[in-house]
C-alpha cells in the first residue's frame, strides 16, 4: 500500500474483463520465483509507478477466491506499507493491464465516495481509518474480500 506524505493512498482503477465491473485496488502483483513478499512489493511498485520505495510492515493479508475473466482464481495477498515523503506523480500502468487509471485518494475522499465506489479490499476505508488514527495493533489483520 503506497502512501505519500499527506497520507494519501495510491489506487488503480480496474475493470474486470469479462463483466466490466469497475473497482479501485491497491497496486500489487504476483511473486516471482525465489522472491519474498517484500521484494515483490518493491518490484511491483517500481513496475507500476516508476517509484522506488522501501517496503515497511505487513498490515493486512487475505485469501481471495474469485472468478477473473471467466476463470477461477485463488490469491493470497499481503499488504505492506510503503511511503514516499512527498506527493508523487506516477508513470501509469502497463498498457496490457486491466488498469485504466491511477490516482491518490485521501481518506476523506474515500469516505465520501464509499457509497458508489468499490474499493478492494472492501473494508479498506475502515481498516485505513484505524491504521491512520493509530488503532492498528501491530499484527497483520485479515482484511477480507
Amino acid at each position: 500500500m503506497l502512501m505519500d506524505g499527506m497520507d494519501r493512498v495510491l489506487f488503480c482503477r480496474g475493470v474486470e474483463p469479462a463483466t466490466g465491473a469497475v473497482f479501485w485496488v491497491i497496486p500489487g502483483g504476483g511473486l516471482d520465483d525465489g522472491e519474498t513478499f517484500e521484494e515483490a512489493a518493491r518490484r511491483e511498485v517500481l513496475e507500476e509507478t516508476g517509484l522506488e520505495v522501501e517496503v515497511g510492515p505487513c498490515v493486512w493479508y487475505r485469501r481471495h477466491q474469485h472468478v477473473w475473466a471467466g476463470k477461477n482464481a485463488d490469491q493470497y495477498e499481503r499488504f505492506h506499507i510503503a511511503r514516499v515523503p512527498f506527493p508523487s506523480e506516477v508513470n501509469g500502468a502497463r498498457v496490457d493491464s486491466y488498469v485504466t487509471e491511477m490516482r491518490w485518494w485521501t481518506l476523506d475522499e474515500m469516505r465520501a465516495a464509499e457509497e458508489e465506489t468499490v474499493f478492494v479490499p472492501r473494508r479498506t476505508v475502515a481498516l485505513l481509518t484505524d491504521l491512520l488514527e493509530g488503532r492498528w495493533g501491530g499484527d497483520p489483520l485479515d482484511c477480507g474480500v
